[in-house]
């Protein structure tokens, strides 16, 4: 079993957001929107594993096109 996740920055800040149904379970069960790595730790202990869900880098042209 494993679950997706998206690692974006917020204000310098690591967070982990859930990228699948899995994903968001744990984090409804944990009563927050995002996974902590303390969370993930202890999800990757129970045997899931945890893929970090690859995102297209933007250039600034991109956005202004």
């Amino acid at each position: 079993m494993k679950i997706t996740i998206r690692c974006d920055k917020n204000y310098g800040i690591e967070t982990f957001y859930p990228a699948c149904e899995r994903a968001k379970l744990f984090a409804r069960i944990a009563g927050t929107k995002t996974l902590t790595r303390h969370a993930l730790r202890d999800i990757a202990a129970l045997g899931i594993e945890i893929e970090i869900e690859q995102t297209t880098p933007r250039t600034f042209a991109a956005l202004t096109a």
